[in-house]
């Protein structure tokens, strides 16, 4: 028992002697292991500098190491030089736009993880940045906080990357969000510097780099300035005013006197009544009116009209200001008199009488004319005379038919042949039309056939696996369930519809579908359950998602869970078979 006692005590003694020297231990090795630990590397992107460093300021403060890039060239250069964590990236840049650096830097280091942030959301771009391997989608401008929790969940492991096929992702390869285009074929048609300027605005964007300030340069004035310098780079009075207190005072100094409006000589001729005077002189100022017009004393002007309407009368016309007395001098009073207002001289011509059987319609002697006591009955009624007609169906029948379909073009209607027979087929084939080169039909359609062949076959691939497919339609609102039937019934779909969750949960639990248009809103369905619901049961059937309530949370979470489409409400028919035909590309 006192062993016991012994062992106890000395226990207690030592653990009491070395407590605290263990806790500094310990301490001192945390401390050391925390030392040694590297911090996170993030790769900011965005072309706003300002938004760069504001964004490392926010991360720095959780001992982030933030590296910026301001394009997707320089991003993807950083990326080869180091390793990064995470990669935050805009998408409206110049040049590479985020959804193709996101793509990139996916394929080439997947085991970065990435984030999405745009002044541009929309439903379109946040379901295309999750399926293309963003962790999350941040619309600006958001909070310092709302960054790092973000942050926090991605590198923590809270979010993780939505699963997506490299032919899903193929899909979304394009230049730019309103240039549905593939950089790759611009690129064939234009060249990769042309491509690489592209903006969102699809105009080549052309960088222009500033200059940097000038020394003493005061913002206020917008100009280099002495007093500013002196002031210690500062301007009290152009800051608290608003305004350049110098630019202000060379105003105030060209500004000059105002005119005595009493001694201008009219409203609309501010001009002062004495300079005018010494100018034109006494007379031309008295005659002027009060509208601006200079006018005379009416027996003056009467007299004036009268000697002009004098000459007027003996001119032959306004564009020929000759007297026709002068005329007649030179050519005869014949040709005077018969000289009218178009320069030409007049010739009168006598109409003879109306001939016998004269028929109108016709415009010539008819003797069927006279046979019907000067009718025409078949004439009056086509309005057309007979006799004329036949003549021209005759010589009609007489000619040739010409085939269209052998002509050289619309606006050259000459066959390939007779034109090849008289200049040879070289012309023939160098022929313009519209500026382009025409080439012969048969050699047109068959580079056509070959054009077309493997658009045809992949279409006719795309019809087979229409033809297969069974489609469900969710919808609670009957109408839209139905319309959205007929739309895709036009392509070929076989289409099944469920107009509540219970219905909707009971035939996917009997059939398989390669194609689920879904509604998010509908009675008894809380946020996404339904979609879940769906994932779980069905995980090979591609979702389209359909929705009066579109916003960008559930089309990040609907695209994290799984569906490859988004469609607001209302929607086109066009926008509706798009959708469905990605889909069915992508389960093909």
């Amino acid at each position: 028992m006192k062993s016991f006692y012994f062992i106890y005590f000395m226990a207690t003694w030592h653990n009491f002697c070395f407590r605290d020297i263990i806790k500094t231990k310990t301490a001192h090795l945390t401390q050391k292991g925390e030392q040694h630990m590297k911090p996170v590397k993030i790769l900011v992107v965005d072309d706003e500098a300002n938004i760069c460093q504001n964004i490392k300021k926010i991360l720095s403060k959780k001992n982030y190491e933030v590296t910026t890039a301001l394009n997707a060239e320089e991003a993807l250069e950083k990326l080869a030089r180091d390793s990064f964590a995470l990669l935050i990236s805009d998408i409206v840049m110049p040049g590479k736009n985020g959804l193709e650096l996101l793509k990139l830097a996916k394929q080439q280091w997947p085991l970065t993880k990435a984030m999405i942030m745009t002044a541009y959301a929309s439903t379109d771009t946040a379901m295309k940045s999750i399926r293309l391997g963003a962790l999350d989608y941040i619309p600006k401008p958001f909070t310092p906080d709302e960054l790092r929790t973000k942050v926090g969940q991605a590198l923590s492991g809270e979010l993780s990357e939505a699963r997506a096929s490299d032919a899903e992702k193929d899909l979304i390869d394009v230049i730019d969000l309103d240039a549905p285009f593939e950089a790759k074929e611009v690129e064939k048609a234009t060249d990769e510097n042309y491509v690489k300027m592209l903006g969102r605005s699809d105009m080549p964007v052309v960088e222009v780099k500033l200059p940097s300030t000038l020394p003493n340069y005061c913002a206020v004035g917008t100009m280099v300035c002495d007093i500013f310098k002196k002031l210690g780079a500062t301007c009290k009075a152009g800051t608290k005013s608003g305004e350049c207190p110098q630019k202000k005072a060379k105003k105030t100094a060209a500004k000059p006197d105002g005119a005595d409006v009493r001694r201008l000589v009219g409203i609309d001729q501010p001009f002062i009544y004495d300079e005018v005077v010494s100018i034109t002189g006494p007379e031309y100022a008295r005659q002027l009116g009060r509208e601006g017009v200079a006018y005379l004393p009416y027996e003056e002007l009467k007299k004036n009209m009268a000697a002009r309407l004098r000459a007027d009368s003996a001119r032959i016309d306004v564009d020929i200001p000759f007297d026709r007395s002068e005329v007649e001098k030179a050519v005869g009073a014949d040709y005077a008199v018969s000289l009218s207002r178009s320069d030409v001289s007049v010739v009168e011509v006598k109409v003879s009488e109306s001939m016998p059987n004269y028929c109108q319609m016709g415009s010539m002697v008819c003797d069927i004319f006279k046979k019907l006591g000067a009718t025409c009955k078949a004439g009056t009624k086509s309005g057309e005379c007979p006799q004329l007609k036949a003549k021209k169906t005759k010589t009609a029948a007489s000619a040739p038919a010409k085939d269209e379909s052998r002509w050289i073009g619309p606006d050259l209607p000459f066959e390939v042949d007779e034109v090849a027979a008289a200049a040879g087929p070289d012309y023939v084939k160098h022929l313009y039309m519209e500026d382009r080169v025409v080439m012969p039909y048969e050699e047109l359609k068959k580079n056509m056939t070959a054009r077309l062949s493997p658009q045809a076959a992949v279409q006719a691939g795309l019809q087979q696996h229409v033809g297969q497919m069974r489609v469900l339609v969710i919808d609670d609102e009957v109408a839209v369930n139905n319309n959205i039937r007929k739309i895709l019934a036009k392509k070929g779909y076989e289409i099944e519809q469920a107009t509540s969750k219970a219905e909707a949960l009971e035939k996917m639990q009997v059939g398989t579908y390669g194609l689920v248009i879904l509604d998010l809103k509908m009675p008894g369905v809380k946020g996404l359950e339904l979609l879940a619901a769906l994932r779980e049961r069905q995980p090979a059937a591609r979702v389209v998602i359909v929705t009066g309530y579109a916003s960008i949370d559930t089309a990040v979470e609907g695209a994290r869970m799984g569906a490859v489409g988004y469609v607001p409400k209302p929607f086109t028919p066009v926008e509706l078979r798009l959708a469905a035909d990605k889909a069915v590309r992508l389960a093909a």
